[in-house]
Parts: C-alpha cells; structure tokens; sequence
C-alpha cells in the first residue's frame, strides 16, 4: 500500500511542478500580451449616438431653439430669413470590411436635421422627404448628411491612410470625396491616453485636423475622465474643392439689399463665400480610449473672402451673416452607454493586468509546493509509508531480523541514519571468544 502511494507521489510530483511554473510564467508574461489583445479597438463595435443643440454659455437664445440656421426658401426672397431652431443628429459607427489584427474599416452615417422652428406661435416642423440634394425642396428639414469611410490602427485609433474617403450629399448616386491628410482622431482614443499626449480631432465639415488640449479631469456618468478641447480657426469651404469648382452652396452674390448690409447701393451685387470652424470638447476614458461625451460646436457664416479689393466699403468688410450655429452635445442615453462601454474595457483590462496575475501567481507557488513535497515523499520511503515501513523493508533484504522473545517487549532500536532497522542490528556487541570457552569448560567439569 504504501509502495503504491510512493509511486503515486512520484507521478504526481513532477506534474504539479510543472504545472506551478507554468502558471508562474503565466502570472509574470501573460498580462502584457492579453492586456495589449484587449487594448486594441474591438471589431465587434456596433454604436448609435445621439446628439441635441444645446443653449451656448452667455447666450440670450431661447434654451428651446438654442441654434441658427438659414432659411433656405428666403434665398427666393427679397431679404435673408435666418431660423432659431432645434437641431438634432444621429450618427451610427461601426466596422465593416476591411479589417484585420492591426488595422480596421470605420464606416459612421450622420444626418443632421432642424425638428422645429420657432415662429411667433405654435413651432413648425419640417418634414424630411428623403429626397437628393439638388431637388429637395427649400424648407426640408434636412440640414446635412454624410457618410464616413477610413481605416484606423487598432492601437492607435489614428488614419492609416489606406481607406479615408466621406460622401456629404444624400443619395445612392453621389460620389465618395477622397480626404488627403488626415490624421486626427474622431471615433476612439488609444487605451493609456494621457493628459500630456498630443492628439488631434478630425473634423469631416472643414475637412482639417483640430489640435486639443487637456484641460480637466471629470466624473462622466460615473467613469473618471480626461476632457480634451480644441478650437479650431475659420476655413473658407470654398476652397475646398472635389473638382475645380466651388462646392455648391460655398459661394453665394446676392443683391446688397438681400443680405442687409446697409451704406451701400441695395442693388450691388456682392458676392460672399462660406466660412466654417468647429470647436471640440471631448471626455474621454483614459484607460480604454472611450470617448464618453462629445460636444461639436459648428459655426457657419457668408463674409468676404481672404483677399478683397482696398476700395471694398467697411460696411462690406465687417458683415457677417449666419448660416449654421448649433453646439450639438450627446444626449445622457448615449452618454451613459458609452460610459458602460468604457466601464466594460476597464474591467477586462483590470482582470488581465492584476486580478489574473495575482491568482495565477499564487495558485503557481501552492501548485510548485505541493509538488515538490509529493516529491520528496515520492523518494523516501520511510516517510511515505508510516511506521513500521522501515523494518518491513529491512525483513525482506536477506539479512536476519531479530525477533524478540514472546514474553519479552520488543527491543526498540535506535536510528544510527541509513536504514534504521539494518543498522540496529549490525550494532549489537559480538561475544567475546574467551567468555564462551570459559562456559565450555565449566560445563565439563560439572559432567
């Protein structure tokens, strides 16, 4: 039995070993590489968002209709109509082919509409006829809509040049405008971002990288994060070109009369270009790169052009006519699923880089200690088999066990090291050879 147990410890010994050290090696080597798996961007995202203007700070807009826009119907007019409205936009992100371990495809559509418009009584409601954009009719409540193509580094969350191309004009048979020099980031910040870190905010209206700055920390929803802000400075829309021609809509000559300003004959003809800017602020998770909160700020006016003639009249040089003014900032819904988003990743980081390590790492040492003692039990007999095992090994060697009288309590034997019971026994004193003859002689002469 206790031979069967010995081996038993033998075989066992070596596996939980071998089983400690590999968790060992696991708990010291693994987290670096499963933390960088769940570091990058998931392929798996799939995200509505929902964003509504809000009123700007020191602003004396009604908080119900906090945006400006123009209305398109008054270009058919005698004078320019600009709208206090509400303006809401729905963006859906996610990836599509193609995509791969480093890299992946973002595909995001956006419309941007005007669900009401404040007039003297009960608010109007455009209506969105979902038609294409040269014959939607003036008062459609579609302000804009654009769809999204680029391909992103899964660590990073920065362009990689390969796919980056958008479509702003509603309709299946509208072009894709290929964007050059893009680098900002828009739909997901690298996990590790860091309050000093130089990161840019693409912005798909005016087409250019928006610099951001850190400028504190805040609670979102419950997740601590790091708010970035970038201020972008005005760019002519019309010198952004997809063919030789002005974008339509980016240049526009209206009578004097029409656009307002005053000192000048109402009846010249003055040609103004459309001017954009969009101002940034983000809250952003550090540790996956969740974007949690997200307010754009999109600024749109008809002004003069960079280089004008010295003889233009200063009435002409300072006007400025709104077209678009809206702060659209995500609603709470969206706000909280992306703050449950972040909190997801953080978890799974958080398992990877300590939760996991701690456990495997002291799971390996009771694993490396039960086998090394399953070991040494294993190699010694003795141990292994309890008392008694020794003499029984001892008995079967070849040599003699002494066996004590029936009347007589066992003689018990001290361990001199070795086997206990052999040793023992070779330590008895011999008799001496003189005694004995001695015994002899007396046992003759008593016959």
């Amino acid at each position: 039995m206790a031979v069967g147990r010995s081996r038993l410890a033998r075989v066992i010994g070596p596996i939980l070993i071998f089983l400690g050290a590999l968790l060992i090696t696991a708990a010291i080597a693994g987290p670096a590489y499963v933390a960088g798996k769940l570091t990058t961007i998931p392929l798996d995202i799939d995200t509505t968002t929902v964003a509504k203007s809000e009123k700007v700070a020191d602003s004396q807009a009604d908080a119900d209709f906090p945006a400006k826009s123009l209305d398109m119907c008054s270009i058919n007019r005698d004078k320019a109509v600009v709208n206090d409205v509400s303006v809401t936009t729905q963006t859906r992100t996610l990836v599509t082919t193609p995509s791969d371990e480093s890299t992946m495809t973002v595909q995001s559509g956006s419309s941007m509409v005007v669900p009401s418009i404040k007039t003297k009584g009960e608010p109007r409601h455009p209506q969105l006829t979902g038609a294409v954009q040269d014959k939607r009719p003036c008062d459609d409540g579609l302000v804009q809509a654009w769809l999204d193509r680029v391909s992103l580094d899964r660590e990073t969350g920065e362009p990689t040049g390969k796919t980056s191309e958008a479509t702003y004009q509603p309709g299946e048979s509208t072009p894709a405008v290929k964007i050059a020099d893009r680098k900002g980031l828009q739909y997901r910040f690298p996990a590790g971002t860091t309050q000093d870190g130089k990161y840019e905010f693409f912005d798909l209206i005016t087409r250019s990288n928006v610099g951001l700055k850190f400028v504190e920390e805040k609670e979102v929803s419950g997740t601590k994060t790091l708010h970035f802000q970038g201020q972008q400075s005005w760019v002519d829309l019309s010198t952004i070109r997809d063919s030789n021609d002005p974008t339509l809509g980016t240049v526009l000559t209206m009578p004097a009369s029409w656009w307002g300003i005053g000192g000048v004959d109402p009846k010249d003809d003055i040609t103004l270009n459309r001017w954009a800017k969009t101002d940034v602020d983000l809250w952003v998770d550090p540790t996956s790169g969740v974007i949690v909160d997200q307010s754009l700020h999109y600024t749109q006016q008809f002004r003069l052009p960079g280089q004008v003639a010295p003889n233009t009249p200063k009435q002409v040089r300072d006007f400025k006519l709104d077209v678009f003014d809206a702060k659209q900032r995500w609603v709470d819904a969206t706000v909280r699923s992306q703050a449950e988003v972040a909190k997801s990743a953080q978890n799974k980081i958080a398992v990877a880089k300590y939760v996991a390590p701690v456990a495997g790492g002291v799971l390996g040492l009771i694993a490396l200690g039960l086998g090394v003692f399953a070991l040494f039990l294993g190699r010694n007999p003795a141990t292994a088999g309890g008392p008694g095992t020794g003499r029984a090994a001892a008995a079967g060697s070849g040599d003699a066990a002494p066996t004590a009288p029936l009347d007589e309590d066992p003689i018990t034997t001290p361990d001199v090291g070795g086997d206990p019971a052999t040793e023992a026994f070779s330590a008895q004193p011999r008799p001496d050879e003189s005694q004995t003859e001695a015994i002899d002689f007396r046992k003759r002469d008593e016959r």
